[in-house]
């Protein structure tokens, strides 16, 4: 997992760029890890999500395809189905309900404490480890995350603390990336290249 918050709308790669990948990726033929890319072809996919939530209830967004394709009520197809291929995705908010990350099972935001993590029962844990459309707005997100070929899926907990039912809308920005890789560039080529690191859930 790879979730970056921002504080403007990050750039998107784009031909002709590097970048590295750093950490436990997922095998791709071979680890991703300490290799080099170089970016070959680039596409732009707007794609808009929205989902009604009522007061008190959570849904699950979850990266992966159903069994059948396409996607579904519960599952976007966010992840990349061919080897050398990487969605660059962007994410944006639009509505108030609470938005928190999770990976494998686990929440991404959390503090060190034993149990100190988002609880949606509790009146204080579910203030915890969550984004909302401050963090990043619809029309200006903030949010990066990286996705490649048969990794565990990221899934999204989205919570509607309101009082009344509420609607949210995630604008998604998906840069199709077609990877070539390389062997070591030149040191004004490391400087500049984009580095996407893999967020292991583990103390620290």
């Amino acid at each position: 997992m790879s979730w970056e918050l921002h504080m403007q709308t990050p750039p998107l790669l784009k031909e002709g760029q590097y970048i590295k990948f750093l950490g436990d990726w997922p095998a791709q033929g071979d680890t991703l890890n300490g290799r080099w890319f170089k970016v070959d072809l680039a596409q732009q996919v707007k794609f808009d999500v929205n989902r009604i939530i009522p007061t008190g209830s959570s849904i699950d967004l979850d990266f992966s395809k159903p069994a059948g394709g396409g996607f579904s009520e519960t599952q976007l197809s966010l992840l990349p189905e061919r080897q050398g291929n990487v969605f660059e995705l962007l994410l944006g908010f639009k509505g108030l309900p609470l938005v928190y990350p999770q990976y494998n099972n686990t929440f991404f935001l959390k503090l060190e404490s034993t149990q100190v993590i988002p609880t949606l029962t509790n009146e204080r844990g579910r203030y915890l480890g969550f984004w909302d459309e401050d963090d990043s707005p619809f029309d200006a997100p903030r949010l990066r995350e990286y996705t490649v070929k048969d990794q565990e899926p990221p899934v999204l907990r989205i919570y509607n603390d309101m009082v009344d039912d509420d609607r949210i809308v995630l604008r998604f920005i998906v840069n199709r990336l077609k990877l070539v890789e390389v062997t070591l560039p030149s040191d004004d080529i490391q400087r500049v290249a984009r580095v996407a690191k893999y967020h292991t859930l583990v103390n620290y």
